[in-house]
């Protein structure tokens, strides 16, 4: 009987994509199916999934690329679980992940649409640090300070949230993941998990990178549910952009938007961090390490 449906969209992604597939089937708890929608890939996706012989793997492939969440809701309306799972097609899950929020899930009251649980953060084979998330209810009020869950890889909703509050909205830029947590706060509370069960890798192609989509993503989202969205937030997106800015060796726009997320929400200390050490790549990145210490010791 399936009781949690995993989703993975996927485009061209061969080489990760059996890392992905092998912490699902290595879960402690059996009772899942994983949907892979491949969206258009061109490489030996097909192939690599036919290597797998275990009727919990679902395969899907769609005519030409659509972006993920097309993919995703594609996986969704697919799925025949009471809960549904996210995991991109370059991260994995460590083994208790399925287990423990089936777990929650079934201890929790209805108003409550999803939990969601920390991730470590890799480069390769080098460990970066962990996004830890605390134990507890997130209202939407919550959420429109931050994206407290973070990745659609630490998030498992009831599968009745989404006729509830809709499918993954396919317009967005980028945000796409927090976006739909505002969407789900309307309706109900989420959950944090305070444990970290699963592994997220960064890649040189991300859309992080791309400072356009970035910003098509903000006002999509101040469209959307500016009505909740803080300074504190605000000022989030103009330190992500700074962090791009940086990243692409622009450090002259990278301390102006930098300096606009400080003068929104003065108490964030890694701005400052930032704004001092954006001088040269170097110095950008003896920063970045400075921050991933503190992130380390503090458990954030």
């Amino acid at each position: 009987m399936t009781t949690v449906s995993v989703i993975t969209p996927t485009y061209n992604r061969a080489e990760t994509l059996p890392r992905a597939i092998e912490s699902v089937l290595a879960q402690s708890y059996g009772g899942f199916e994983h949907v892979i929608v491949d969206d258009g890939s061109t490489d030996d996706t097909a192939a690599v999934v036919e290597r797998y012989d275990d009727d919990r793997i679902e395969y899907i492939r769609l005519e030409g690329n659509n972006g993920a969440n097309v993919a995703r809701n594609e996986g969704i309306r697919a799925a025949s679980g009471e809960y549904v799972a996210f995991l991109d097609s370059d991260d994995e899950y460590y083994p208790r992940k399925l287990e423990s929020c089936v777990a929650a899930l079934e201890s929790l009251p209805e108003t409550y649409g999803g939990v969601f649980h920390g991730y470590d953060i890799y480069r390769g084979e080098e460990y970066l640090g962990p996004e830890a998330t605390r134990e507890g209810r997130v209202t939407r009020s919550a959420l429109g300070e931050a994206n407290v869950p973070g990745s659609f890889i630490t998030t498992t909703f009831r599968a009745s949230v989404f006729d509830a509050v809709g499918d993954l909205d396919e317009a967005m830029a980028s945000s796409q993941d927090y976006e739909f947590y505002l969407r789900v706060g309307r309706e109900y509370d989420l959950y944090g998990l305070g444990t970290i069960l699963a592994k997220h890798y960064r890649r040189a192609d991300s859309i992080s990178l791309d400072v356009a989509a970035r910003r098509e993503g903000k006002a999509q989202l101040v469209e959307r549910h500016g009505d909740v969205l803080t300074d504190r937030r605000h000022a989030h997106h103009h330190y992500l952009l700074g962090l791009t800015h940086a990243r692409r060796g622009e450090m002259a726009t990278a301390r102006r938007e930098l300096a606009r997320a400080i003068r929104l929400h003065p108490t964030n200390p890694f701005p400052y961090v930032h704004l001092a050490t954006c001088v040269t790549p170097r110095t950008f990145a003896a920063g970045m390490d400075v921050k991933r210490l503190v992130k380390r010791l503090i458990g954030r």
